[in-house]
């Protein structure tokens, strides 16, 4: 039934090349495989072997016998090692085995050795945990279960075909996964589709190609330096003393050990740690390249072959050696490279170890690490620069997914519509005002919404900006002139010249503007407010007029990559906004208060921050005509609504132009395009923050309009006595519900607006 499953442990022992026995933590090395079965050697049969007692330094287990385990563990979801008793003293060797296919778990609630499948529901197949539970580096990115499950099988069935690779992979899927709601086993056309999902996802984060082949990760020998790990017995002391590492390039028996011929793998300027006497006791940085060389003489043991690689090193002495249990257990539990399964460190010569690891030891034991390797070590903010791996989401929804999580898992509560509304401003046009009482959260969103794709004030794309009350012009914003002569940049213009270079125009770069109406925003915004106008787009760049054009700083645009957001509080300290701003903006309130919702602090998750192109938060559309031919229907339909509101608004001047009309559309485009929220409810968030935000008087003449818009988001006339009955039924109920308080308002002060 499971033939590509037993093709699959076949393939998986051909390339596994140790096997560490579950009680011992002995290694047992897998030499070959044929028809026979596995060729395996311990250090035992090798001694037997080297003393004449064995005739050979391997023992067989026959490929009956691995096949005939793996038939156990299917057929009854757990393997104990005296199930396997019937196939002698191998029995250790195969629960071992089995235990180490990527399907396979160790067991460890029986008193014995045993294994059992591991068990996944429908829900951990659900595409939106995958792209939640992702982040910048590989590692990160495999923290789904069931992803770094499909990834880990696919390392070993490169060379098949993918019709191949898909049916070992529904094999597993299939006696793995049951159903999240009934218990049962999952359906065919689910496994297709969910493994689909994977392979898809796994594809956009650069971890499989279209073949579904694995990629090499670029975390390893791709940043600027490799990281090693040499274990040194009784050579320490000679390989310390000529300043080397050597390696046979065969053992014995003529058997090639990856953990000898990876020394041909270091660069120079590449970082070992050199272990010892359990604790790392040098840092040694490469000098030159491998080598062929014979044994050197000072190595005075006859357990190696003469042939073999000299690799020179200089090696740093640490004035206080790091033990290994200094290392925090997760970091080796978590490391693939030189330690086994519990956290203990390989039998073995030479290993690679991840940037992520090497980086976190350098950084943990810093002040014990010698002088002179200050400025040689490469720096955890180089290296992670270098490894930044950009994370690609299939659509809007699942981005908007991860983003939600992301804040919610903080601790913060915003509803997912508040959240799609926030991203659908943001791509409509990078300028959203943000009102409501204080202590909402609306400074808090900005941040987490940045952060969660990458964007903080540690590298420069997220910055805030208090705003002060004596801000007359944009000097204080943008920079000025000093009494010599010489140009002092503001903090927008500092971010502007980060988010203007050319390595940088795929970042996004949030500016958040806190408490922007603490002063006149027409006085110190003006000029930006008219630069956001002369955006255009040419040979597929974005560009604006300049914001400023000096030598100190260049010629710095308004790029589609900086997003400014401003928070305002509206009380008798704070000024009002002209049109001439609203217009520019989507204005969203938060307004809403749960102070009795305590499940944002249930069940939280870690959710991991990821880093995303600009492309995919950024806008397409400039003018109307850039969707006009595409989104013509909607456009038409959005366009008879807007006509409606601008014949009521008309009769009291406060009717809007091109720019709002546009804006609207794109808005709704987009929302289209991500099949985010139904379309009537995305038109009662935009008239809410680009319409409403405009009303205000104190005469009879606007009381009248805001009944004739009530009539318009409900179908019925104002009725003071029906109105909030009439909520309930209206197309537009957010905005209906605002204008209500905006009529009740006027009729209880005499005056009214948005604000209020």
């Amino acid at each position: 039934m499971y033939q590509r499953l037993n093709n699959f442990t076949l393939r998986f022992a051909e390339k596994i090349g140790v096997i560490y026995t579950l009680s011992q933590n002995a290694p047992n090395h897998i030499m070959k495989v044929d028809e026979e079965g596995l060729y395996v050697e311990t250090q035992d049969s090798r001694n037997k072997f080297a003393n004449g007692e064995k005739g050979s330094s391997y023992s067989i287990v026959k490929r009956e016998w691995v096949l005939g385990s793996l038939d156990k563990l299917v057929e009854n979801k757990v393997c104990e090692s005296h199930d396997l008793h019937e196939y002698g003293m191998r029995h250790s060797f195969l629960i071992a085995f089995l235990a180490a296919l990527p399907f396979v778990e160790i067991d460890r609630s029986l008193s014995s050795p045993a294994v059992r499948l591991k068990k996944y529901t429908t829900a951990d197949l659900d595409p939106v945990n995958f792209t939640s539970l992702s982040s910048n580096s590989a590692d990160k990115k495999l923290e789904s279960p069931f992803i770094k499950l499909i990834y880990d099988m696919l390392k070993y069935i490169d060379d098949e075909t993918e019709k191949e690779k898909r049916e070992t992979l529904l094999e597993v899927i299939f006696l793995t996964t049951v159903s999240s709601t009934s218990g049962t086993v999952i359906t065919e056309s689910v496994a297709n589709r969910r493994l689909s999902d994977a392979l898809k996802w796994l594809q956009n984060s650069k971890l499989v190609d279209q073949d579904i082949n694995v990629i090499v990760s670029p975390e390893r020998g791709k940043s600027p330096s490799s990281f090693w790990w040499v274990n040194q017995g009784q050579s320490a002391k000679a390989e310390t003393a000529g300043g080397f590492l050597w390696a046979p390039k065969r053992a014995k028996n003529g058997a090639a050990l990856a953990h000898h011929t990876d020394l041909v793998k270091a660069k120079s300027g590449d970082v070992v740690f050199a272990y010892s006497n359990s604790a790392i006791r040098y840092i040694c940085i490469v000098e030159e390249e491998v080598q062929s060389a014979s044994k050197p003489s000072s190595l005075a043991t006859g357990q190696w072959e003469e042939d073999g690689n000299l690799l020179k090193v200089g090696y740093f002495p640490l004035e206080t050696p790091i033990q290994r249990n200094d290392i925090p257990e997760p970091w080796r539990l978590q490391e693939e490279g030189p330690f086994d399964r519990n956290g203990n460190v390989k039998q073995g010569y030479f290993f690679q170890t991840s940037n992520d690891f090497a980086l976190k030891v350098l950084e943990k034991f810093s002040e014990m690490l010698p002088g002179e390797l200050l400025g040689v070590l490469p720096t955890a903010s180089e290296s992670r620069g270098e490894e930044t791996n950009l994370m690609t989401f299939d659509s809007d929804s699942n981005l908007i997914s991860h983003i939600y999580s992301y804040i919610t898992n903080k601790g913060f509560y915003f509803t997912k519509e508040s959240i799609t509304n926030f991203y659908l401003c943001l791509k409509t046009k990078p300028f959203i005002i943000l009102s409501g009482i204080s202590g909402t959260g609306k400074t808090k969103i900005v941040q987490l919404f940045a952060e969660s794709i990458g964007a903080t004030e540690d590298n420069g794309q997220f910055k805030l900006i208090p705003v002060r009350p004596d801000w007359s012009d944009g000097s204080d914003l943008i920079g000025y002139e000093d009494i010599k002569g010489d140009f002092k940049p503001g903090p927008f213009t500092k971010v502007l010249v980060e988010a203007n270079l050319p390595e940088n125009q795929n970042k996004p770069y949030f500016i958040l503007l806190d408490e922007m109406n603490l002063a006149r925003v027409e006085y110190y915004f003006s000029d930006l407010l008219s630069v956001m106008e002369s955006r255009e787009k040419i040979n597929d760049q974005y560009i604006s007029s300049p914001v400023i054009d000096r030598e100190e700083v260049g010629k710095l645009m308004l790029r589609n990559n900086v997003y400014i957001i401003g928070t305002v509080n509206m009380d008798e300290t704070t000024y009002p906004f002209s049109p001439k701003v609203l217009d520019r903006a989507n204005t969203i309130e938060y307004n809403e208060v749960q102070l009795e919702n305590f499940s944002i602090y249930e069940n939280i998750l870690e959710v991991t921050s990821v880093t995303i192109a600009n492309e995919q938060l950024a806008g397409k559309f400039i003018t109307l005509k850039d969707a006009f031919s595409e989104h013509e229907q909607l456009i038409r339909e959005i366009t008879d609504w807007l006509v409606r509101l601008n014949q009521i608004l008309e009769k009291i001047k406060l009717h809007f132009g091109y720019r709002v009309r546009d804006e609207v559309c794109f808005y709704m485009i987009y929302n289209e395009q991500g099949q985010l929220i139904p379309r009537e409810q995305a038109f009662d968030l935009q008239l809410h923050q680009k319409i409403l935000p405009r009303i205000s008087g104190n005469d009879y003449q606007t009381q009248a309009i805001l009944k004739e818009l009530f009539s318009f988001c409900t179908n019925h006339m104002w009725d003071e006595n029906l109105a909030y009955s009439l909520l309930n039924e209206s197309r537009f109920p957010k905005s209906a519900e605002k204008i209500e308080d905006m009529i009740m308002k006027i009729e209880k002060d005499g005056f009214t607006s948005f604000w209020g």
